[in-house]
């Protein structure tokens, strides 16, 4: 016998109380006045017999009562080294089925739903049961249930998916569903054949106290062979100009066997154009390299697949192959550059491949509605704006164009186009006697300054301002570099889909020699990249990533779009939905905007390669990181109960009270019959 809480023992101490009372009672005597001794000296009555107690059995009853009471607010229990299935009481069970994509190799899935019915035909009648599928995520498919046939429809009803193994995410929603439970007994049955990759080992685990971990681990009966295509390299030419594209495809072989003649077929908008043959060793990897193949689309739609095995998800690798598109610049100077004026800048933007830039350079009475609606940056250098060429940027700007505006000595803009401006331009500040102005304080946690933050990555205040525009930012503008003395050198301000910089100084050595120090090249470089948001695009995506559509094509406003999966699903993202996309599919994702007429962005979404790796990891890893963050977890039920547990099943708590309030209830009856008599 056990005590929970013995502290409430002390209670004890109140069964004295009726003893004193018994003690202490006296018999009353009924007074009689006489006259005649009414001037007599009045004596209290004691009695002189000695005191002791008249009603043993009333006594005894009331003793008994409260000694029941106290017991049962301490909550005995009888210690046992395991719990009785027939008075354990009813479990909270929750199922986790891996669903990842190596559970379809060989015959895994069919023993793990194998398993998953037998962990359900073992629930008695009382207890409850919850069903979670997990890959890459978790998701609950049945949720505290004793409806039994709706597991089991459930567990028939599931299907291997594309994701990843990954443990951490189904043991955490199992600890949810067992925190919010009331049953006596909590377990959780995981179901998986424990891939490596799936356990990192850093992930914490928090069971609840008491509830216990059982693993269930399947394997295939009969090993198979399994190649995986792991990874896809482009190599990229120009030919009678035109740009090609060289595709290299690395395979992996995971079987003990040799994989002799293998074909490996590239196949371009599901059609196979090219069937390559390659000998993979043992354990090893090999390579294959296809003919060049004419980029003439925008998005061309790829894949390099193997011949079937044992693992079908990993024998095919999606991607993209798009023409490598250079960042259209449009450069207004006063010369139309035949001038100095921009040739540092246009010398700076000839250089370079990712990305590479298409620059044109125009007068301001040059340009027009066509050039300018091919143009994805705009720079004004050195010139006096127009307000009718203001207002047509102003519309530029708002569709998602970037506008860079130099402020030099011959810059000037119209009040019309005011709120276009980051700031208010004044007067220019003359530094050439004396000491030269120099930037002092740079953003470097903007996406313009970042490439600098390192150390030895280039020094900004190396450079030498002789003159430069007083500036005052507007409300809401981003100073992102000043002065040595604390004038704004570079703001920024985003207008409509689009963002305006203005630069406090010249692009050339007019008013500084920043042209010829090394950050220049990287510096005009990563602000047209900035102003046109250009982002390199992947050509490929993981299965279980998060997607933000609006990263795909920034200018074309896919905040609000429509997703349709390979398997012609279709999903709202965006504004209509969520906000992102979550890639659960293998194969080509299509993202299209809500609006009339946008053009689709296509998304190829792979398999992670290394879940075809099929090594195993011990399942009590996960059993003993379950310990070792704290929890009571175990690996079966045969460990010994916990003190909490022990008692929840017992409940004798109920039986003391219930004897202990019988028994006072006794005591009133038979203590008004002693009144009585």
């Amino acid at each position: 016998m056990a005590l929970l809480t013995p502290l409430f023992l002390v209670a004890l101490a109140g069964l004295a109380i009726p003893v004193l009372i018994h003690l202490i009672q006296r018999e009353k005597k009924r007074v009689v006045q006489f006259p005649s001794l009414m001037f007599l000296q009045r004596i209290p009555y004691s009695s002189v017999r000695r005191r002791r107690v008249h009603n043993w059995l009333l006594l005894l009853v009331r003793l008994t009562a409260l000694t029941l009471l106290v017991l049962a607010f301490a909550r005995p229990f009888l210690r046992r080294s395991e719990l009785p299935l027939t008075a354990a009481g009813s479990r909270e069970v929750v199922v986790l089925l891996d669903q990842s994509y190596s559970m379809g190799y060989g015959d895994r899935w069919e023993q793990a739903r194998g398993a998953a019915r037998a962990a359900v035909q073992g629930l008695t009648a009382g207890d409850r049961a919850s069903l979670v599928l997990f890959s890459s995520d978790a998701e609950v498919t049945v949720r505290a249930t004793q409806d039994h046939a709706q597991l089991r429809a459930a567990i028939e009803a599931a299907r291997v998916a594309d994701g990843a193994t990954r443990f951490g995410p189904a043991l955490k929603l199992a600890a949810t569903l067992l925190s919010e439970s009331t049953q006596p007994r909590r377990e959780v049955v995981l179901i998986s054949d424990f891939q490596r990759n799936g356990w990192q080992g850093g992930e914490p685990v928090y069971l609840p106290k008491g509830a216990a971990l059982r693993t269930v681990a399947v394997a295939e009966t009969r090993p198979q062979p399994n190649a995986a295509v792991v990874a896809v390299s482009m190599a990229r030419s120009m030919f009678a100009d035109q740009e090609r594209v060289t595709v290299t495809a690395g395979l992996r072989n995971d079987a003990d066997t040799p994989l002799a003649a293998a074909e490996v077929k590239l196949e371009l908008s599901g059609r196979a154009i090219q069937t390559e043959r390659v000998t993979v060793p043992a354990r090893g990897s090999a390579s294959v390299t296809f003919a060049p193949i004419t980029v003439n689309q925008p998005q061309l739609r790829a894949s390099v697949r193997l011949a079937p095995d044992g693992l079908a998800q990993d024998n095919v690798r999606y991607f993209i192959v798009a023409p490598k598109a250079p960042v259209s610049v449009l450069v207004v100077d006063a010369t139309g550059g035949a001038g100095a004026g921009s040739l540092y800048l246009l010398r700076a933007l000839s250089i370079g491949e990712s990305p590479a830039f298409a620059v044109t350079v125009r007068t301001p009475d040059a340009v027009s509605d066509d050039v300018l609606g091919k143009a994805a940056v705009v720079v004004l250098n050195d010139i006096s704006l127009q307000a009718g060429l203001g207002g047509r940027l102003a519309a530029f700007v708002e569709r998602g164009g970037g506008l860079l505006v130099a402020a030099g000595p011959r810059a000037s803009w119209p009040g019309s186009q005011a709120a276009l401006l980051p700031a208010t331009l004044a007067g220019a500040v003359d530094r050439t006697r004396g000491d030269a102005a120099r930037l002092g304080a740079v953003e470097y946690g903007h996406p313009l300054f970042e490439l600098f933050r390192a150390a030895r990555s280039g020094d900004f205040s190396s450079a030498q301002f002789y003159g430069f525009r007083q500036v005052t930012p507007s409300p809401g503008a981003a100073v992102l570099a000043r002065f040595d003395a604390g004038a704004p050198a570079l703001v920024e301000q985003a207008v409509g889909r689009g963002h305006v910089l203005l630069w406090a100084s010249s692009l050339d050595l007019g008013w500084n020699d920043l042209a010829l120090k090394p950050v220049y090249l990287p510096f005009m470089h990563r602000a047209v990249r900035h102003l046109a948001m250009f982002a390199e695009s992947s050509p490929w995506e993981t299965v279980g990533q998060v997607l933000d559509p609006a990263r795909l094509n920034p200018r074309e406003a896919l905040q609000a779009s429509i997703a349709l999966a390979p398997s012609g699903a279709r999903a709202p993202v965006g504004a209509a939905g969520d906000g992102v996309l979550v890639l659960a599919e293998q194969g080509f994702y299509e993202v299209r905007a809500t609006k009339a007429g946008a053009e689709g962005v296509a998304v190829a979404a792979n398999v992670d390669v290394a879940e075809s790796d099929l090594d195993t990891m011990d399942p009590r890893a996960l059993q003993a990181a379950a310990v070792a963050q704290g929890s009571d977890a175990s690996a079966a039920a045969t460990a010994p109960p916990t003190p909490e547990a022990q008692e929840r099943t017992q409940r004798l708590w109920w039986y003391l009270l219930l004897a202990g309030l019988l028994l006072l209830g006794v005591d009133t009856v038979l203590s008004n019959r002693l009144s009585r008599a």
